[in-house]
Order: C-alpha cells, then sequence, then structure tokens
C-alpha cells in the first residue's frame, strides 16, 4: 500500500458582497504559512515537519467565487503578503488580493460610493449601454476594470514553484442562469408519449489549470497564465463578474461559452438519456448573475470535485479497482481529505423561532415565501446525513470573530452593514475585514485545523513524526493533544531555523464620519431619480415583433378627439404629476436610505458622530 504523505485541501468560499475582503485577507495569511512552510522543507530545517498539503480546488460563490479567481491568479507569480505594517505603502497594489478588494479602484477624491451612485453606466456608456437602460440599482462598471486589470497584468513567472497548489488545479463559480438549462421527463399518456419540461437555473463555470491548453473532453475549461494573453482569461473575468452580480444590486453579466462546456461536464449534465443539454452547435449565450442565490456555500461542488478527483486516481493506478461508491474517509485517524469553508456571513446564530404564530395575512406571507424559496435553494439535502457525525473532519469554518481587549465583540466584520454593502462606504472597513481575516485565519490553522495526535493519522505520523518532542511541542496546538495539518512557521533572517510569526495583533475597528454619509444623500438622489428616468429603457426585440390582439384593438379603438384632442391633454397633465411624483418619490428613497445606512452604523459601532 503506498504511504499516505499528503493532504488534499478544497476551499470553498462563500459570498460575501463587500465583505470579500475578509476572505481575501484570509487566503493572504495561508498562502504566506504554506510559503514559508515550503521553504524551511526545500532547506531541510531541523524541526520542519515533512508532509505535505496539496490545495486541488478552488470554490466559490458571489463575491467568494471573485476571490477563488483572484487566488488562482495571485500565485501564478511572486507578490507581498500585506499585513499591518505595510498596507498604506505602494506596495499593497502589488498584491492582487489586496489590490482587488481593498484598493479596488479607489482615488484620492473618489470614492467607492461616489463611483457606484455615478450615472455613467446609465447616460453615459454609448457602446456599452446605447438604450440607457437601468440593469442595476448602482453602477458597477468598476467590477469589469477590476477583473480586467487583475487577471490581464498576470504572467505566470516560470521560477515560480508552487507544490502547494495542483499543477491541475481547479476552479469554479456558481452562477444563477436567467436564461436556464432545459431538461425533459418523459410519460405515457393516453394521447401517447408526453414530456413534462422543467428548467433548471443553477449554474456553474468550471474550470481547470492547464498549461497546454488541450480540452480533455471533461467539462472542464481549460486557463492558464503562460501568455500575456492567456488561455480563456476572458471567461476568467466573466466568471468573476456574473457570480458576483447581486441581484438588482450590481449589474448582470452575459456569459458565452462553447456548449461543450456544459455538455460534457457531468456536474451539469444531471440526466443520462440526452446527449446535449444545449445545441452543440453554437455558443450558449445567458445573461447570470449572482451564485448566491441558488448556491451561496458551495463547499458540496467542492466535495465532489475532490472525490471525483480521488475515483480518478484510483482508475489511473488501477483499472481492476472499482471507484464507484467511493467516500472520503472522514475520521480523525484515516482521513486524508478535507474542505475548508471561508464564510464572511455564517448562519450559525440564525437559530428556530421559539415562537411561531399562524399568521395568513398577504403582506406577511408574501415575505415569508420569498424567504421559504431562498431557505430552500441552500438546503443540501445529500449533505444532511453525515450533519452530526463527531468525528469528521472533512469540513472546517473559518469565519469572523473581532475581539477588543481579548473580550469577542458582538459584530465581527465592518462590511457587513447595509447588507454586506457597508464596505463600499469606506476603504477603512474593508481594510479591517483583510487584516481581522488574517488574524482569524493565523489562529484558526494553529489551533483549530489540527488533528488529535491520539488518531494516529498516518500522515500527521510521518510528517512529525522525526521530529524531537521539544520541536513537536512548539508546533502543537495549545492542548498539546493536537498538530496542526499546516504548521504555521516562519524562517529566521539568516534562514537557517525555523521561528513562530509574530501574532496578528487586533486590528483598530473603524468608523465613518455622520457627515460623510449625509453629504452622500444628495448624490443617492441624483442617482435615484437617473434610475426612475430611465426604468422603462429596455432593448427587447421578442416583445417588439407582438402584435395587440385584434379584438382588444377594436375594443380600445379611439375616436379622433379622443387620440387628438383628449389624450394630449391628459397626457401634459399626467406628466407633470408624474414629474411631481418622481421628485418626491427620489428624495423619500434617498432620505430613507441614508437613514438606514446611518442606522447600520450606528448599531454596529462604525459611526462617528
Amino acid at each position: 500500500m503506498e504511504k499516505q504523505t499528503t493532504f488534499r485541501i478544497g476551499i470553498s468560499m462563500a459570498g460575501a458582497i463587500s465583505a470579500g475582503a475578509y476572505t481575501a485577507g484570509v487566503m493572504d495569511y495561508l498562502l504566506e504559512a504554506l510559503e514559508n512552510w515550503q521553504k524551511a522543507k526545500e532547506l531541510d530545517l531541523p524541526g520542519t515537519p515533512k508532509h505535505d498539503i496539496v490545495i486541488e480546488v478552488l470554490g466559490g460563490s458571489s463575491a467568494g467565487g471573485m476571490t477563488a479567481i483572484v487566488t488562482a491568479a495571485t500565485v501564478q507569480k511572486n507578490f507581498p503578503h500585506i499585513d499591518q505594517h505595510n498596507f498604506t505603502s505602494e506596495t499593497s497594489k502589488e498584491n492582487p488580493l489586496y489590490d482587488a478588494w481593498i484598493n479596488m479602484t479607489e482615488g484620492h477624491n473618489n470614492d467607492m460610493m461616489s463611483q457606484m451612485l455615478d450615472p455613467q453606466d446609465i447616460i453615459d456608456s454609448p457602446l456599452l449601454n446605447p438604450k440607457k437602460e437601468v440593469r442595476s440599482v448602482f453602477n458597477s462598471l468598476f467590477i469589469a476594470e477590476i477583473a480586467c486589470r487583475t487577471l490581464g497584468s498576470i504572467v505566470k513567472d516560470p521560477k515560480i514553484n508552487r507544490p502547494y497548489i495542483a499543477g491541475d488545479l481547479e476552479l469554479l463559480t456558481t452562477l444563477t442562469n436567467l436564461r436556464g438549462f432545459h431538461y425533459q421527463l418523459e410519460f405515457i399518456t393516453a394521447a401517447g408519449k408526453r414530456e413534462d419540461r422543467m428548467t433548471m437555473h443553477k449554474d456553474l463555470l468550471h474550470f481547470q489549470l492547464n498549461p497546454s491548453g488541450v480540452y480533455q473532453g471533461d467539462g472542464k475549461i481549460p486557463f492558464h497564465f503562460e501568455t500575456a494573453d492567456g488561455l480563456n482569461k476572458n471567461l476568467l473575468a466573466d466568471a468573476a463578474i456574473a457570480t458576483g452580480a447581486f441581484p438588482a444590486g450590481l449589474a448582470p453579466r452575459m456569459v458565452i461559452r462553447d456548449s461543450k462546456y456544459i455538455n460534457d461536464n457531468p456536474l451539469l449534465k444531471i440526466t443520462h438519456g440526452k446527449d446535449c443539454i444545449v445545441d452543440p452547435l453554437t455558443d450558449y449565450h445567458a445573461v447570470c448573475v449572482d451564485g448566491g442565490v441558488i448556491n451561496n456555500e458551495p463547499y458540496d461542488l467542492t466535495e465532489i470535485i475532490l472525490t471525483n478527483r480521488r475515483k480518478e486516481k484510483i482508475r489511473e493506478s488501477d483499472a481492476n479497482e472499482s471507484a464507484t461508491h467511493l467516500h472520503l474517509a472522514q475520521n480523525a485517524s484515516t482521513f486524508d481529505t478535507t474542505i475548508l469553508m471561508i464564510d464572511p456571513f455564517p448562519n450559525y446564530d440564525d437559530h428556530p423561532v421559539s415562537n411561531y404564530f399562524d399568521l395568513q395575512a398577504l403582506k406577511i406571507t408574501s415575505f415569508q415565501l420569498f424567504s421559504a424559496m431562498r431557505g430552500q435553494l441552500a438546503v443540501k439535502i445529500d449533505l444532511l446525513a453525515k450533519a452530526y457525525d463527531e468525528d469528521d473532519l472533512t469540513r472546517f469554518m473559518i469565519a469572523p470573530i473581532r475581539t477588543k481587549n481579548a473580550v469577542t465583540q458582538k459584530y465581527g466584520i465592518a462590511c457587513g452593514s447595509v447588507g454586506g454593502f457597508g464596505g463600499f462606504f469606506s476603504k477603512k472597513f474593508r481594510t479591517h475585514d483583510y487584516m481581522l481575516g488574517r488574524r482569524n485565519c493565523q489562529r484558526f490553522i494553529q489551533q483549530y485545523l489540527c488533528v488529535p495526535v491520539a488518531a494516529g493519522n498516518p500522515i500527521i505520523q510521518y510528517g512529525y513524526g522525526a521530529l524531537t518532542r521539544d520541536e513537536t511541542a512548539f508546533l502543537s496546538a495549545k492542548n498539546l493533544q493536537s498538530l496542526p495539518l499546516i504548521p504555521d512557521i516562519r524562517l529566521n533572517q539568516e534562514n537557517t531555523s525555523i521561528v513562530r510569526p509574530p501574532p496578528e495583533e487586533e486590528f483598530p475597528y473603524p468608523s465613518i464620519g455622520l457627515k460623510y454619509l449625509t453629504e452622500l444623500e444628495k448624490k443617492v438622489q441624483a442617482r435615484f431619480g437617473i434610475v426612475l428616468d430611465n426604468l422603462s429603457n429596455s432593448y427587447n426585440p421578442g416583445k417588439e415583433m407582438e402584435t395587440e390582439n385584434p379584438v382588444v384593438q377594436q375594443l380600445r379603438k379611439k375616436t379622433w378627439l379622443s387620440r387628438n384632442i383628449l389624450d394630449r391633454m391628459e397626457g401634459y397633465a399626467s406628466g407633470g404629476f408624474i414629474l411631481i411624483g418622481k421628485s418626491a418619490v427620489k428624495k423619500l428613497a434617498a432620505r430613507k436610505f441614508i437613514d438606514r445606512v446611518i442606522t447600520e452604523m450606528d448599531e454596529r459601532g462604525l459611526l462617528k458622530q
């Protein structure tokens, strides 16, 4: 039997909107720890565990999907890690994770919220939006700018070797596909065979790092950064923009892909009797929005991919061994594969209500129905069966925990206000959450991403087996009963020994000025006014081809007097009322919006009065 020396990891990143800054900070620290451990192994420094970690899957939804894509690009080159000592320097622009999530497109006199309230996307984009359609409440052109800047600037450095990143890394982002995939279920009826049709809107873009660029016929979209143009960089950018397109708030994205990436992918092809889901002869076009609408925490997909990769390895090594019913080992003694979830907004505080009232009024049940639909979409039935296995080490989660003077605070991240849009109001919020992500990651890999020594896991025994008792104690968790999967070490200045990294200290909780928020009200009002003025604009060739029913035409036929005199008088009068109404509506909406922002900032201790 082959000796087990490697832990396989899939990282799943949940949706977070602006709190993607937290996820980026977690990834920055995690990569820093892996890099230093790898250097220590290569130098064969005393006290260095010799087992391996390989990240095989990066998956995510919404902001998590964006961060997964940025991470896949970032590891192609050398980059500085950003911490509390250098985040104000120009160095921050050289780290794609920090640059994309904290710097964004912000300038000294052009903050993010001012950009998002700018009407350019509606009234000043003749190439992108010739019909002046309202595609989102906020201007989201900055997202495409960040995606293109980040991915377009990266070319793989041939000197870089990161064994802890799989050479055939798989990358996925979830999508909500507004066009959908059509399926049929056949029934025998009195009129013969008939098909019951259904449409699935759960979608994903599934990539695989592939320096050769040769498609393997498995639905995985090959990508690489071997050249400036790379391979499928544009589709990576589309995936990042589409998965983060928060419904109504941020603009949807048209995604165009070769139909084979749908028809060949078993994660999408859920029926076996049909050769093709979509037309194989044409590219598939679909308008897509935030993947978090349907699957905001895609650890299920991450687990499926990890399992499929293991099955493929078994088939390659032993053609006679069946991998059909393979399940990943779960207990501490035998597991070698795990999923690390990064979730800025975990649901573990959402307890069932103790007092249930039988409310039936439409104004209440209509909102409850929407909530019920969202909740049902989030349920992962196939994973609930093992949810209560206490010895299951295939799932770990890093979530925000903020302390002040060593006391845990009620609110962890600053970007969580205004439904997750809070980070767009202040760069200080995003910076805080990035540093909190680093701090939480440090503590997590040192104390919780661990395996009990008593379990006798063969990979842990191999990795730590040659270390002395003192060397093992130096790296163990505080309880001295567990050893970390990823030893968090650094090298001394001479690169002759390993040392513990300094602790990531508490970062000051940020605040925002009340004056800034009240001054935003005029910009909000102007934005809402332009949204209202252009809300009816759209390009819909299908609608333009429709003709009015002749019976309705005859019924509504008007006299010459009605058409030329009365209708015009009515139009002038109604136009005046509409102008007055729009003015009142935009003022009221702007005031209500700013009031909500102020209220939430104040509740979270973010308001500087």
